[in-house]
């Protein structure tokens, strides 16, 4: 009788987690892409809801976080920097596909789990003259921790832009 009630039990379980992955959407790359059409953040969320952002720099990211998580998102990032890597950490991103990675931000996305592919990868991210680091990825650069960076970035982030952001 054990082994009748545990066979059962282990049935019932796995129709209740094939059913709850049911409701996980996921896309591939090819849809995400054509999904990133047009706009520098995308994020798809397992219940299906897709968010799209413009704007420059760290500023889609900051923008959605200050209104909700990431949690297990995929996601499209145009350019994903050190910095941007610590908001995804933040966010609970479980994917990510980026037109170009720096590889400073290798260590932080295998650090926090996230998945990645990019079309380019470049040392670190260039400042708007193309003359040295992206000031973010400075502040960024000794950062290991998501919950800590959080309040770092986006204030050097509002302190750089001036707390008049608009997104673009």
């Amino acid at each position: 009788m054990k082994a009748s009630a545990l066979t059962v039990l282990a049935a019932v379980s796995a129709c209740c987690l094939a059913a709850c992955a049911s409701n996980h959407k996921t896309v591939t790359r090819q849809e995400l892409l054509n999904l990133a059409k047009g706009h520098d953040l995308v994020a798809v969320f397992p219940d299906g809801h897709i968010e799209t952002y413009n704007g420059r720099g760290l500023g889609p990211l900051i923008t959605h976080l200050q209104k909700g998580d990431l949690k297990d998102a995929q996601m499209y990032d145009k350019v994903t920097g050190r910095a941007s890597a610590l908001l995804l950490a933040y966010g609970g991103a479980k994917s990510l596909h980026t037109g170009m990675l720096s590889q400073e931000a290798i260590p932080i996305l295998e650090k926090y789990h996230i998945t990645y592919t990019y079309d380019k990868q470049v040392p670190y991210i260039l400042n708007r003259s193309k003359t040295g680091s992206c000031p973010m990825e400075t502040v960024a650069r000794p950062l290991w921790d998501a919950q800590q960076a959080y309040p770092i970035l986006k204030a050097g982030f509002e302190k750089l832009t001036g707390s008049g952001y608009s997104g673009q």
